[in-house]
């Protein structure tokens, strides 16, 4: 008998008593009826893979097996190849460091480092995967630096007089101005050593967050100051190694979107903003970097990523450059966050949490790298923590699950495709590889019950490989499975795939080793594998803006040749002469340096302030109370849809608007921007004020 013919026997025998065991029945029958009649409902995900974004360069790591570069664990065959062939890096970031010497001693030098690319290099030639080696600089040589004449407007940029030289490359301070033709035959230098072991760098990063003064190997850089520099390093760069891809700036996402009343609007006073508004500079520039974090050591709400990235991608998509994220850490390892691994006392997202930081920015911020902060910390169980993603090849944490379901099957060459979810609890990307002919689909689904996925559109496939990771699996094959029998398990991360996703196996074609995005716009852009629009070639050589001059047309430096005709330094002054950003005056104009400390005392002002004055980090800020991140939204329309009506994280309030701020004794500090001109030029600049203590045991250094 049939369903309908089922409930009406049921129906009947209880009508016909009425004994105990006719109530007994009853209850039976009606939660038969009610599961035959109301059947779990399905999420469509529509997939147009006519419509395509970005196109993917690279998901990675800093470091090595040992990412400080302990020389008795550091140089690890096995490790290499897991994570080329596992977990799937393509794309792998490394500090260039300066010469150690007695003063300054260094975390490792190219004699230790060059034994580890070599060993990364033969796994992945081994592999025929074509990774790609991202170098950021963390300080220039010591001698290149000078002590500030003052913390303070209008003199960031300013050498003490007579001229200082800090002793080592730690503790912040600044490039000296005279020395930045030194600095880039340095850089020019660096990207050598590796040409000469036949690894051509692909991406150089001329100073990781420029923002902050650090115990560390770190340097600062006025917003403007940036700016101009990267104006003038970048020729000399291009003229030895035209196919290197500058980056930059590698500050914070929740601070170059950090204003506006919910802290998420496009900040016109940071990097990217100085980097547009220099024409030079934006010439020279092929991708603007950030790292997900709001303070530089707090992993950013995953509820509020939606927002920061759509208000980033669409400030920045006349540019026309890729966007890459390049460092985010404090993860836990647990499903959903708790107590962080290396400081209970602080509070940590969770695994489940990446999953969804990783979608947002694939789908909200069309960024075409994503690199985790350290690979692994350590080797050893106890090295494992909310910075790693592994500690050596004997122990992934769960973090390392989470990025494969990424890493190993969304391959470089992949467009993304368009896609929208009927149900606000599933958020899923797809992409389309016709170089090696694979389709990968992921799912998350945040929501407590098991969801049938109904697979809408033309020319999808029929079947797919499916890989799942959950509070309790890990990565796990679940075997091939029938796009009309998809479901996807409660607080899961699904991975769908369809033909090729291993390069051995792929065409002869090179699989992605020199492609380009074409920048962050909507579909079009994304196609020109091996030179997108105007690049000119693979590296932007001719110039990166050369496709109309996105901002400041006319004046764009190197029009017809790497060095910018013009002179190097940029005509006008070293020091970006008019202005580069917001004349007129800064935001917030309040005042200089908050009465707690300078720049490079030991740390910043701790008065205890917070970004927003309450709290846009989100310590802990799981998605998980109150609903998730909303596909709703197009990931090409405007910021008004972006953020995904109908679904938007804190029950009807905008994305992120929940998101609590550190609890007393958190980990990490959050700036707050204010303004002040610096100097006559009237370039903003910040100003550091209601800083928090940053934490004792910081991610980059032990």
């Amino acid at each position: 008998m049939d369903n309908s013919e089922r409930i009406s026997f049921l129906l009947s025998s209880i009508a016909k008593g009425s004994s105990m065991k006719n109530a007994y029945l009853f209850g039976v029958a009606t939660g038969l009826v009610i599961c035959l009649i109301a059947p779990i409902a399905s999420a469509d995900v529509t997939i147009d893979r006519t419509t395509k974004y970005q196109s993917i360069e690279g998901f990675g790591f800093f470091g090595a097996a040992d990412a400080w570069w302990n020389q008795a664990t550091v140089l690890n065959a096995t490790w290499s190849q897991m994570v080329i062939d596992d977990l799937g890096i393509t794309m792998w970031r490394n500090e260039y460091y300066p010469t150690a010497t007695a003063a300054a001693p260094q975390d490792a030098q190219w004699n230790v480092q060059k034994p580890v690319v070599q060993s990364l290099y033969a796994a992945a030639n081994a592999s025929k995967v074509p990774l790609k080696t991202v170098l950021s600089v963390w300080s220039p040589p010591a001698d290149y630096k000078c002590i500030v004449a003052a913390n303070g407007v209008p003199t960031w940029g300013t050498c003490a007089t007579p001229l200082v030289r800090p002793t080592d490359t730690k503790g912040g301070n600044i490039l000296d101005p005279s020395m930045v033709d030194s600095f880039a035959g340095w850089l020019v230098a660096g990207l050598q050593m590796y040409k000469d072991i036949g690894v051509d760098v692909y991406g150089l990063s001329m100073q990781n967050e420029p923002m902050f003064w650090e115990s560390y190997n770190s340097c600062f850089y006025e917003q403007g100051q940036y700016a101009q520099h990267l104006s003038e390093v970048g020729p000399s760069i291009k003229v030895s190694f035209p196919n290197v891809r500058l980056f930059g700036s590698e500050n914070m996402l929740g601070i170059e979107c950090g204003a506006g009343t919910n802290g998420t609007n496009f900040d016109p006073y940071f990097y990217t903003a100085a980097i547009m508004n220099n024409s030079a500079a934006l010439s020279v520039i092929d991708k603007l970097a950030v790292h997900g974090y709001v303070d530089g050591v707090t992993a950013t709400a995953t509820s509020k990523l939606a927002t920061l990235w759509t208000s980033y991608r669409t400030a920045t998509a006349s540019t026309n450059k890729s966007l890459w994220m390049t460092e985010t850490s404090g993860y836990n390892h647990t499903w959903t966050g708790g107590p962080c691994t290396s400081d209970a006392t602080n509070t940590c997202s969770g695994a489940f949490d990446l999953a969804q930081a990783i979608y947002a920015g694939l789908y909200y911020g069309h960024m075409t790298a994503w690199l985790y902060w350290q690979g692994s910390g350590g080797t050893k169980p106890a090295d494992l923590n909310e910075y790693d993603l592994m500690a050596g090849p004997a122990n992934p944490g769960k973090n390392y699950y989470i990025s494969k379901q990424y890493y190993r099957y969304i391959r470089p060459g992949a467009q993304m495709v368009d896609v929208k979810s009927s149900d606000p609890n599933i958020l899923a990307v797809a992409f389309d590889n016709t170089q090696m002919g694979g389709f990968t689909i992921v799912a998350i689904n945040t929501g407590t019950a098991a969801t049938p996925l109904t697979l809408v559109g033309n020319n999808l496939p029929s079947s797919y490989k499916t890989i799942r990771t959950s509070a309790s699996e890990n990565a796990v094959d679940l075997g091939t499975v029938a796009a009309g029998s998809i479901t996807l398990a409660p607080s899961s991360i699904t991975t769908l795939v369809s033909g090729n996703y291993i390069e051995a196996q792929a065409p002869t074609t090179d699989a992605g080793a020199g492609n380009d995005s074409g920048g962050n716009t909507d579909s079009g852009s994304a196609t020109g594998f091996d030179g997108a629009a105007g690049s000119g070639g693979r590296g932007g050589t001719g110039g990166a803006t050369n496709a109309g001059g996105a901002i400041g047309s006319g004046g764009t430096t190197g029009r017809g040749g790497a060095t910018g005709s013009g002179g190097a330094t940029g005509s006008g002054g070293r020091r970006g002469t008019g202005g580069a950003i917001g004349s007129g005056g800064a935001t917030n104009t309040g005042g200089a340096l908050s009465s707690g400390g300078s720049p490079g005392s030991g740390g910043y002002g701790r008065a205890g302030g917070a970004i927003g004055g309450g709290g846009v980090a989100g310590s802990g800020g799981a998605t998980n109370a109150g609903g998730a991140l909303s596909s709703g939204g197009s990931p090409g329309s405007e910021a008004g849809d972006a953020a995904g009506s109908g679904g938007t994280i804190g029950g009807g309030g905008a994305a992120g608007s929940g998101a609590s701020t550190a609890s007393p004794g958190a980990s990490g500090c959050s700036c707050n921007v204010n303004g002040g001109a610096s100097s006559s030029h009237s370039r903003a600049v910040f100003t550091l004020a209601g800083i928090a203590a940053r934490i004792a045991l910081r991610r980059r250094r032990k």
